[in-house]
């Protein structure tokens, strides 16, 4: 049986537009968990900007979504179409081949087939991880 979810697209998302990815993700997504798919920041650029990434097979209508007007879901009729639109105007999308690199003022991804690896993909965009540290609890 051959899936549908045939593309994989990795996607960053800057800090202070994690309500924005959040909004676009929700209209682009399958179902009301996606209202939270950017949580909190985990990787860094260059310049220490920190962003939230997910990456993630999809159907190839997310993809095609992602340049089109915007229309909210079943699922999600009142989606806040506004803020999805202003992340939309955000979104850049390149692929391993030709990439666009995470930057504070955008929202950057990168796409390919499924068999991609999500690493490449970040590799890419140009992001990693951020530094752990652990928390020490002193008496």
């Amino acid at each position: 049986m051959l899936s549908e979810y045939t593309s994989r697209v990795t996607v960053a998302v800057p800090t202070d537009k994690l309500p924005l990815g959040n909004a676009l993700a929700l209209v682009l997504g399958e179902s009301l968990a996606d209202a939270n798919t950017f949580q909190h920041a985990a990787y860094q650029d260059a310049e220490n900007n920190e962003y939230a990434l997910i990456s993630a097979v999809v159907k190839p209508v997310f993809l095609n979504n992602a340049g089109l007007p915007l229309n909210a879901p079943s699922f999600a009729p009142d989606a806040d179409l506004d803020l999805a639109t202003q992340a939309q105007t955000l979104l850049e999308i390149g692929t391993l081949d030709a990439p666009v690199t995470a930057a504070p003022g955008r929202i950057t991804a990168i796409q390919g087939p499924n068999s991609d690896d999500a690493q490449a993909h970040r590799t890419a965009l140009g992001l990693t991880p951020l530094p752990y540290h652990d928390v020490i609890e002193t008496e």
